[in-house]
């Protein structure tokens, strides 16, 4: 006699599912989290981000001059971001891609979308990318040890600007130019403590300083701040207006922007890994209205040459006294997370796009690039939560960027936009669930970067040949070949 067939044990994310909280994600989806989790993570962490009721309101708050009869900024959301997150090569190939799709979103000409990305205002830029920082911020919240601040109690804030490449010269006032024509800058927020931008001030001229942009950040400005900048931001304004809204600065001294007079001689505080730590304190004064400023000046000496050959560098904060010198040392390093964070938007993601000419079209993309960072770090977060932080360490940014680029364009031909709408009326603490539930099937040994050893200094220094402006690869290997081990 034949046994009946033992009934199959649901899958964990199966059972999820089925709670009355996630009635509105329809269960045929469990079969995609288990073979490609990384394409559902992103995509919905992405529709829970910003859904079309949300983006049209922030599209007449901050542009109310223009309308969305018919292209809204969610269709353009939609496409651009493709192009951001590397699921598509261009504007124009996402813009091929979406009439083969079950619902297509756009219904006009080509020339009419990049029309309207040239016209789209900054102010919506910014709205869409600090909008989408509060949320994934929620989510973060939610999961247990996700937020990982450098200095409990504050919110530690990267302050830095980017410069857009180059584009093409497909524009007529740009074809009579050789030269590179830039199409704007922008100043990012970025916070360590949980992996992705928060804050965001475009500018359409690529010409002015970035410290002129700090203007329309000082508002935004809440208690408990702490921004670390460069020297470039070292200014009276911006030292002088950021205690005013009880925060903190942690900004690298520039003697000429912001004058300060000691009133303590140096003292010894001890060594870290990057050199001697020295404090004194010193009092800067505002000008034009008299104020004037404690602060306190951390002299680092140096190990070793900075790339300008600097061997010693002064930090000028107002942080409490209980935050040791030695820390705010420490902490001054941070400022580099931005760096490998345009970085990682410039190689791995696709922020700056030579084809589109026009400014705003230009810091739009970069925003979506922003954004698609953001929902990239959530990702990571739940991966962190549920395999540790020594295995999300070891994920590569490269090889994750990938599987999920693949994966969303594999849930964009089976899945049609219909099913991710339940994702936008999740709460965060349901969502981090759901998230943490599918980051349990994502296949770490494929996203772990590769290890390399030290590097090592070449032997005999490259030289330049002025005779040559090329060689043939081929012959200087034969050559190398002839010539046997020395």
């Amino acid at each position: 006699m034949r046994l009946p067939p033992k009934p199959r044990k649901p899958d964990p994310l199966e059972q999820l599912l089925a709670r009355p909280a996630y009635a509105e994600i329809p269960i045929t989806l469990v079969p995609h989290g288990l073979v490609v989790p990384l394409g559902v993570m992103v995509r919905g962490t992405r529709e829970w981000m910003l859904d079309e009721p949300t983006l049209e309101q922030l599209f007449q708050e901050h542009a109310p001059d223009q309308y969305t009869r018919e292209l809204t900024l969610s269709a353009l959301v939609g496409l651009l971001i493709q192009v951001a997150a590397g699921m598509r090569a261009s504007v124009h190939a996402a813009y091929q891609a979406d009439p083969t799709e079950t619902q297509p979103t756009i219904t006009t000409s080509f020339q009419a979308v990049y029309g309207k990305l040239g016209r789209l205002q900054p102010a919506v830029s910014e709205a869409v990318v600090r909008y989408s920082g509060q949320r994934c911020g929620q989510v973060l919240d939610a999961k247990p040890n996700a937020r990982n601040e450098p200095l409990p109690g504050y919110r530690m804030r990267v302050l830095d600007g980017n410069v857009l490449a180059g584009t093409h010269h497909r524009l007529t006032p740009l074809r009579q130019w050789l030269n590179a024509c830039l199409p704007g800058k922008s100043l990012v927020v970025y916070e360590p403590g949980v992996g992705f931008a928060t804050d965001l001030v475009l500018c359409e001229d690529a010409y002015p300083q970035e410290r002129a942009l700090l203007t329309q950040l000082l508002p935004r400005v809440q208690a408990n701040d702490v921004f670390v900048a460069d020297r470039n931001f070292c200014t009276v304004r911006f030292v002088f207006g950021v205690p005013g809204r009880k925060a903190f600065v942690l900004v690298r001294q520039h003697r000429r922007s912001l004058p300060c007079e000691p009133v303590s001689r140096l003292k010894y505080c001890g060594k870290t890994a990057t050199g001697t730590i020295y404090e004194q304190r010193v009092r800067a004064t505002d000008l034009d209205t008299g104020d004037v400023l404690s602060l306190r000046r951390i002299e680092i000496r140096l190990f070793a040459k900075t790339r300008n050959g600097d061997r010693t560098l002064a930090v000028l904060t107002h942080l409490p006294d209980d935050v040791s010198a030695e820390r705010i040392a420490e902490l001054y390093l941070l400022r580099w997370t931005i760096e490998n964070h345009f970085q990682y938007l410039t190689q791995e993601l696709n922020c700056e796009q030579p084809g589109r000419g026009q400014p705003r079209a230009a810091l739009f993309g970069f925003a979506m690039a922003l954004l698609a960072g953001n929902a990239v770090a959530v990702v990571r977060s739940a991966i962190r939560s549920v395999h540790g932080v020594e295995a999300e360490a070891e994920i590569s940014g490269h090889y994750l960027a990938d599987e999920s680029a693949h994966d969303y364009r594999t849930l964009m031909k089976y899945l049609p936009p219909d099913p991710w709408l339940g994702w936008s009326r999740l709460s965060p603490s349901t969502l981090a669930r759901l998230l943490r539930s599918l980051a349990k099937h994502v296949n770490l040994p494929a996203l772990t970067r590769s290890k390399r050893g030290p590097k090592k200094p070449p032997k005999k220094k490259p030289v330049y040949n002025k005779r040559h402006k090329h060689y043939s690869t081929a012959r200087l290997l034969k050559e190398f070949r002839n010539k046997g081990p020395c």
